[in-house]
C-alpha cells in the first residue's frame, strides 16, 4: 500500500494542546487509507498544511529589505535583495545549489516550498473527490473548505512575488509532464477567488471553530488583501494595460471589486459587531482574544524547541540583549514617518520638535514599535522578575566635548557603552513591537504568544485605499481616522483631500502596520520602491559626553537640510559634507564609483521637504541599500533551477 509522508514538525507552532487552539495528533508514516478515513488523522494532515508560509518572526525579516529597518548579518538572507543583487540564482537555497541561506528565510523565495505544499493540498482534494472517505460528512466537508482556503492563499503568496504562475490543481506523479507555464495573472487572480468561494462555502462561522483555524471571515479577509493586491498599479497599470503573466489587463473595475471586497469584511465588524479595533495598539500581538483580530498564528512557549521557526523568533526582541546579535534594527527613514502628537511631521513648521529631545512627542505607536534612547521599556529575568528601566541606547565619551568633534578630526573611541550596544555598529534604534516585556525571553524560548495574519486595522486601511481610488474620499477619511482614534493613540484626524488624501493614506499604513512584512509589498504594488528603497541606510547614534561635571547629549539623526550650515554642522570627520558619497563596492556593482545621495527630497501634503542623513551613520551595513534603475526587484526572480527543470517553458520575469 502507498505511504504517504507528512511533514508534520511544525506544526505545533499553530496549536496549544488543550487551550482551544488547533489540537494536533502527531503523524509520521500512515496509509492513506488510514488518513483520509479518519476525522482525526486528516485533520492532523491538514494542520501541518497550515505552516505553507512560516510567520514573519523569522532572522532575516523582510521588512530589513525596504526602508522599515535592516538586519546587518543578513549577507545571505536580506542584504543582498535590499542591496540590489538578486537574481535567479541567488535566491536559490545553499542546498539548492544557490547562496541563499538555508534557514535566515526571508518568507520571499517561497516557490519550491509553495509548490511543494500545493503538492499536498492537491493530494487531499483529489483523494477526498475520486475515492470518497469514510469521515463524517461535518469533518469532510470542513477540512475540504480549510485546505481550498489554504490552496487559494498559496497561489495568492506566490502571485504577489511572482505574478503570473502555473496553476496546478492535481498531485503529479513519477510519469507526469513537469514543463508547465505560467498562467496569466488574470487567470491566476480568478483561479484564486474561485478557491475562495468554495472554501467560504464549506467552512464554519466565526465562533464554530477553535482559534487558528479558517472561518467564514478569514476567507472574506484574504479576499480583500487579494483584489487590493490585483487592483493597485504593479498589476493593474494604466500606462501598460496590456495583460499577461506579468500583469492584469488594466480596469477600473478591479477596483470596485476590491472596494466590494473590503466591505464585506469591513461590514462584519461595523454592521454585526463580529470585531473591533483593539483599545491598545499592543493588544494585537499580547491578546490572544483581542477583538481585533481576524486570523492569527498561536505559539506554544518551548524550552527545547528545534524548529526553526519557532527557536529563532526572539531574534527580532532587540530590547532584549543576545550578545549583540538582533535582527531588525529601526531605520532613520521610518522613524521620520511617525509623526508628532499634533499630526505634523517633526519637518514640518509648527511641528514642536525639538532637535535637543529628538524622539519625543510622537505618535504614541512611535513608542510601541520602536525602542528609542532615555525611554524606560521593562524586561523579565528567568526567574520572572521583570523591571522597568530607562533603554541606554547611547555611547558614553568619558572626557569629551563637542570641540572634539570639530570637522577635520575623527571621532574619538567611546570609552564606555551602554548594556545594549554592542561594538561600533549598534544602530541607535531598536525593535520593540511584538515584544512583550512580562514574558522571559531565551535562545532557545520564545514568549511570542501570537502573530496576527490578517487584522481589523490592516482592512480598515484597505477599505479606505479603495474608496479613495474610486472618489469616495469621505470613506476613505472616515477609515483612516478610526484607525488614529484607537483609545491609546488618539492621533488628530485626518482632514486632507486629493494626492494629500493620499499622502496621508500611505503614511497611515506605513505607521499602522509597521514591521508586518506589508511595506515591502506595498512599495511594489504602488510601484514606489524605486524612490523609498534608494533612500539611504541610515543609522542613527545617540552620543553623551561627558566631562567632569559637564554632560552633553548629541543625536546623530536625520535633519533638515541647510545650505547655510552644510561645511559647519557635522560633529565628526568620515562623511565629507556634500550631497553624496561614493560607494567604493566591487567592481562589478553598477553603483561602483557612484556618488549615493544622502540628501533627499520628500514630497509631504503638497509640499518639498529636503533630509539631510548626513549626521547619520551611514556605513552601518557592509553595502548600501539599493533599488535598481530597471526596476527588476518589483518582482522575484523565478529561481533558476525551476527554469531548468521546466525545460525552459517558464518565462523568467523581466530584467532578469
Amino acid at each position: 500500500m502507498k505511504k504517504i509522508y507528512i511533514l508534520i514538525a511544525a506544526a505545533f507552532a499553530l496549536v496549544a494542546c488543550n487551550d482551544g487552539f488547533l489540537d494536533k495528533t502527531p503523524l509520521d508514516k500512515l496509509s492513506e487509507d488510514a488518513v483520509f478515513n479518519s476525522d482525526a488523522l486528516a485533520e492532523s494532515y491538514v494542520n501541518a498544511l497550515y505552516t505553507v508560509l512560516p510567520d514573519p518572526y523569522q532572522e532575516g525579516n523582510v521588512g530589513c529589505i525596504t526602508d522599515e529597518g535592516y538586519f546587518r548579518y543578513g549577507g545571505t538572507s536580506t542584504r543582498y535583495i535590499a542591496s540590489g543583487y538578486m537574481d535567479p540564482d541567488n535566491v536559490m537555497y545553499i542546498k539548492e545549489g544557490g547562496q541563499a541561506h538555508n534557514t535566515r528565510t526571508t518568507v520571499l523565495n517561497i516557490w519550491n516550498r509553495t509548490y511543494e505544499w500545493i503538492y499536498r493540498m492537491n493530494y487531499f482534494l483529489t483523494y477526498i473527490d475520486e475515492n470518497g472517505s469514510k469521515m463524517s460528512e461535518a469533518a469532510k466537508t470542513r477540512l475540504c473548505g480549510e485546505v481550498y482556503f489554504l490552496r487559494a492563499w498559496s497561489y495568492f503568496l506566490l502571485i504577489q512575488r511572482y505574478a503570473g504562475v502555473p496553476i496546478i490543481t492535481k498531485p503529479h506523479s513519477l510519469d507526469d509532464d513537469f514543463t508547465v507555464e505560467r498562467a496569466d495573472f488574470d487567470a491566476c487572480v480568478d483561479f484564486i477567488l474561485d478557491d475562495l468561494q468554495r472554501a467560504y462555502e464549506m467552512v464554519p462561522a466565526k465562533g464554530e471553530t477553535p482559534l487558528g483555524r479558517i472561518n467564514k471571515d478569514v476567507v472574506l479577509a484574504l479576499r480583500s488583501r487579494l483584489t487590493l493586491v490585483a487592483a493597485s498599479k504593479l498589476f493593474n497599470d494604466p500606462d501598460q494595460p496590456q495583460g499577461g503573466i506579468f500583469r492584469g489587463t488594466y480596469s477600473r473595475d478591479k477596483w470596485q471589486r476590491a472596494f466590494d471586497a473590503a466591505k464585506a469584511i469591513v461590514d462584519r465588524a461595523d454592521v454585526d459587531g463580529a470585531y473591533s479595533l483593539d483599545d491598545t495598539y499592543d493588544g494585537i500581538w499580547k491578546d490572544v482574544n483581542s477583538p481585533e483580530l481576524i486570523w492569527a498564528k498561536y505559539f506554544v512557549a518551548t524550552s527545547d524547541a528545534d524548529d526553526n521557526y519557532t527557536k529563532k523568533a526572539q531574534l527580532l526582541y532587540t530590547v532584549e540583549y543576545y550578545n549583540g546579535w538582533e535582527a531588525f534594527h529601526p531605520t532613520q527613514a521610518a522613524q521620520i514617518d511617525f509623526e508628532m502628537i499634533n499630526g505634523k511631521k517633526w519637518f514640518e513648521e509648527g511641528s514642536g520638535y525639538d532637535e535637543k529631545h529628538p524622539y519625543k512627542n510622537r505618535d504614541p505607536r512611535f513608542y510601541y514599535c520602536i525602542a528609542a534612547p532615555f525611554y524606560p521599556y521593562g524586561s523579565t529575568d528567568k526567574n520572572g522578575n521583570y523591571k522597568e528601566d530607562p533603554l541606554l541606547l547611547y555611547y558614553l565619551y568619558d572626557g569629551m566635548t563637542r570641540d572634539d568633534f570639530a570637522l577635520g578630526k575623527d571621532e574619538p573611541a567611546y570609552t564606555s557603552k551602554a548594556k545594549h550596544t554592542t561594538s561600533g555598529n549598534h544602530g541607535g534604534l531598536e525593535l520593540y513591537k511584538w515584544y512583550l516585556p512580562t514574558e522571559y525571553i531565551s535562545e532557545s524560548q520564545t514568549g511570542s504568544k501570537l502573530y496576527p495574519w490578517f487584522r481589523l486595522a490592516e482592512m480598515y486601511l484597505n477599505y479606505a485605499e479603495c474608496a479613495y481610488m474610486l472618489g469616495r474620499e469621505d470613506i476613505c477619511r472616515e477609515y483612516i481616522n478610526k484607525i488614529r482614534q484607537r483609545p491609546d493613540v488618539m492621533m488628530p484626524e485626518v482632514t486632507e483631500s486629493g494626492t494629500d488624501l493620499w499622502d496621508r493614506l500611505v503614511n497611515e499604513r506605513r505607521v499602522e502596520l509597521y514591521a508586518e512584512t506589508f511595506r515591502y509589498f506595498d512599495l511594489r504594488r504602488w510601484k514606489m520602491a524605486d524612490f523609498y528603497e534608494n533612500v539611504p541606510l541610515a543609522s542613527g547614534r545617540t552620543m553623551v559626553l561627558q566631562k567632569g561635571t559637564q554632560m552633553d547629549t548629541v543625536y546623530r539623526v536625520a535633519r533638515l537640510y541647510d545650505p547655510a550650515k552644510n561645511n559647519t554642522n557635522y560633529y565628526w570627520a568620515n562623511t565629507e559634507p556634500s550631497k553624496s558619497y561614493v560607494y567604493s563596492g566591487f567592481k562589478s556593482d553598477p553603483r561602483y564609483g557612484k556618488p549615493i545621495e544622502y540628501i533627499i527630497t520628500y514630497k509631504w501634503l503638497g509640499k518639498e521637504y529636503t533630509i539631510d542623513y548626513g549626521d547619520c551613520i551611514l556605513n552601518q551595513n557592509p553595502t548600501p541599500r539599493y533599488f535598481p534603475e530597471s526596476g527588476r526587484n518589483y518582482l522575484m526572480p523565478i529561481p533558476r533551477n525551476e527554469i531548468t527543470k521546466s525545460e525552459g517553458k517558464l518565462e523568467q520575469n523581466p530584467g532578469y
